[in-house]
């Protein structure tokens, strides 16, 4: 796992596995945003940091596992991610067994976010690098939130704006979800130095837009039945059969 910091008080680590991000906010009484995904990756956050709190940024498996390493800190999401992991959660637990089985790991039991405590965006907390906003962002899932540490102007978008995979499109939160969320993103970017995807890598706010942008023209295109190019990694086995399933997802073809 790279780890790597991105202000005086935030790392991001970067998980080998799908380029999976996790943000980690202080040393000590520290925050965390989203988590690694192997067994390994997990016992190293724990000997890299003393978390209290966790916060996941959407009900994806490999963004729930930061209580495997801290059990006993204090979980928070927003209220459309614990309705999902209340009505979908044996659903998203198998997703992870089959994961672990697939590397030959030994089984874990999916983390329990449903006791956690709620977020109703937008909002502002508090956290040890000063406030941050939670704004809501549905449309790669049902649910999603973006953090914007406004002190160090570090954006944590969760699965949005990711260079090295395609956008994901949720056939139950709708393209139109997806698309006013990049909105929501954009006006947000103009506040960031720093963007933190769900998958990749830190960027720049160049770099970001150009990225929403390609994104948005991409979700505009698949909606109008214009049957866009996917905006990157066109040769990518992986990144085709995501576009083949946003096809379906917003057209239902």
């Amino acid at each position: 796992m790279h780890l790597r910091r991105i202000a005086s008080e935030i790392w991001v680590g970067i998980s080998p596995v799908w380029q999976t991000t996790h943000t980690i906010c202080g040393s000590d009484h520290a925050l965390v945003i989203d988590s690694p995904v192997t067994p390994c990756e997990l016992a190293a956050l724990r000997s890299r940091v003393a978390a209290t709190d966790l916060i996941a940024t959407h009900a994806d498996w490999d963004h729930l596992l930061a209580p495997l390493a801290f059990p006993h800190a204090t979980r928070f999401a927003h209220a459309t991610t614990i309705q999902r992991l209340g009505r979908d959660h044996a659903a998203i637990a198998g997703e992870l067994a089959t994961w672990d089985a697939s590397h030959r790991l030994r089984p874990r039991i999916m983390p329990d976010w449903c006791d956690a405590q709620t977020i109703f965006a937008p909002t502002t907390i508090t956290s040890p690098v000063g406030p941050i906003e939670i704004s809501p962002t549905p449309g790669h899932t049902r649910d999603g939130i973006a953090l914007l540490a406004t002190d160090d102007g570090v954006l944590v978008v969760g699965d949005y704006l990711s260079p090295c995979e395609i956008p994901s499109v949720s056939a139950d939160a709708g393209w139109d979800d997806y698309l006013a969320s990049l909105d929501q993103l954009d006006r947000l970017i103009a506040r960031a130095r720093c963007v933190v995807p769900g998958h990749g890598w830190p960027l720049d706010r160049a770099r970001a837009r150009t990225i929403l942008t390609e994104d948005r023209n991409y979700i505009i295109g698949l909606a109008h039945g214009t049957r866009p190019h996917a905006p990157r990694h066109r040769a990518d086995v992986s990144q085709q059969a995501q576009h083949r399933a946003n096809l379906v997802a917003v057209r239902g073809r």
